[in-house]
C-alpha cells in the first residue's frame, strides 16, 4: 500500500479529510471532502470531548483552569487538529476560555490575574484555533496578536526564564504558528519584520541533534515541541524553499521507513489518539504537508507508487 492511500482510507475521516485538502488540494465543494467533513462529528474522539463540555462553555472541573489535561485550551486544539467545523459549542468554548484565561495586557496566562503568568508562547498557541473557530475579527484576539507582536519585537524576545534565561527555539515556533494566522489588514512592516527575525532564529538554530535537541526528533501526537512542528511554523511563512529549510527536513525524512510512513513518539496520557513506536498516520501527513511547501511531494507519491 501506499503511503496517499494509507492516508485517505476511510477509517480515519479527520485524516482522510485533511490529505484531501491539504494534499491533493481539493475544493471543499468535492463530493468526497463533503463526505469526509460530515464523518468527522461522528468519531467517537469528537463526541466524548462535547460530550465533557459544560453548559457555560468551558471544559473541567474550573473554567478558570483551562490548561488542566481535560481543560478548554486541550480540547479546542484537539477539535482544531482533527478538523472539527465551528458552531455554537465551539464559539462558546473560545469565549469561556477568553473570560478566563487573557490577561488585560492581551496575553494569555495560566493565572489569569499575575502579569508573571503570560506567556507569549502561550498566546501564539491558541491563535491558531481561536482564528479557526471563527473569532479571528474578535476584539480580544485582535488584543492578543498585538500582545505576540509586541512581545517578540522586544531584543530579547525568546529569553526565558522556564529555559535557564536562554534563547528558547520553542517560544519561536509557538510564536510563528500564531502569526501564521495574522489577517491581512494586520500585517504591517513590524510584524513582518518580527516573523523574519523568529524564522531566521529556528533556520539558523545551533542545534544539537545528538544532545540538547535530541528529542526534536521525536514526533508526537498531538504535535509537540519537535522539529516538524518547527517546520510546519517555518513552512506557513514561505521558508519551505530555502536551502536552511531543506537540509533540516532531510533530517525528517530519515526518520521515514522505506513505506514513507512516519512513527509517533510520544502521545497524550489523556487522549491517546494513536500508540508509540507505530506508524503514525498524523504524523506522515504533516510531514506530507512539508513535503508540499517544499515543492517535494510528486517524488515521495511517485516513489511509493512504484513499491
Amino acid at each position: 500500500m501506499n503511503v496517499l492511500s494509507w492516508l485517505l482510507e476511510d477509517n480515519h475521516p479527520s485524516i482522510r479529510y485533511w490529505t484531501m485538502v491539504d494534499i491533493l488540494g481539493l475544493p471543499d465543494s468535492a463530493a468526497e471532502v463533503i463526505d469526509a467533513q460530515r464523518a468527522i462529528p461522528q468519531q467517537p474522539l469528537v463526541l466524548e470531548l462535547f460530550a465533557l463540555q459544560h453548559p457555560d462553555g468551558h471544559w473541567g472541573d474550573d473554567p478558570r483552569k483551562p490548561y488542566t489535561a481535560k481543560g478548554a485550551v486541550t480540547v479546542l486544539s484537539l477539535l482544531h487538529m482533527l478538523g472539527v467545523q465551528p458552531d455554537d459549542r465551539t464559539t462558546a468554548g473560545c469565549d469561556s476560555l477568553l473570560r478566563y484565561c487573557q490577561h488585560a495586557s492581551g496575553g494569555f496566562s495560566m493565572t489569569l490575574t499575575r502579569h508573571s503568568g503570560i506567556f507569549p508562547c502561550t498566546t501564539g498557541e491558541h491563535l491558531p484555533f481561536l482564528v479557526y473557530f471563527g473569532l479571528g475579527t474578535d476584539a480580544r484576539v485582535g488584543s492578543a496578536f498585538n500582545y505576540l507582536i509586541d512581545q517578540m519585537n522586544e531584543p530579547d524576545a525568546l529569553v526565558c526564564g522556564r529555559y535557564q534565561h536562554q534563547a528558547c527555539l520553542w517560544g519561536a515556533i509557538a510564536a510563528l504558528k500564531g502569526l501564521a494566522v495574522l489577517p491581512d489588514e494586520r500585517r504591517t512592516v513590524r510584524a513582518e519584520r518580527v516573523i523574519r527575525r523568529l524564522s531566521e532564529a529556528l533556520l539558523d538554530g545551533d542545534y544539537d541533534f545528538a544532545g540538547e535537541h535530541k528529542r526534536w526528533l521525536t514526533f508526537g501526537v498531538p504535535r509537540g515541541w519537535d522539529l516538524v512542528s518547527a517546520l510546519m511554523a517555518l513552512a506557513a511563512h514561505g521558508y519551505a524553499q530555502d536551502p536552511r529549510f531543506r537540509g533540516l527536513l532531510d533530517l525528517v525524512l530519515e526518520k521515514g521507513d522505506d513505506r514513507g510512513m512516519f512513527y509517533c513518539g510520544s502521545v497524550s496520557r489523556t487522549w491517546p489518539i494513536e500508540k508509540r513506536h507505530r506508524p503514525s498516520k498524523w504524523v506522515t501527513l504533516d510531514v506530507m504537508r512539508l513535503l508540499k511547501a517544499a515543492g517535494l511531494i510528486r517524488d515521495l507519491i511517485n516513489a511509493n507508487e512504484t513499491k
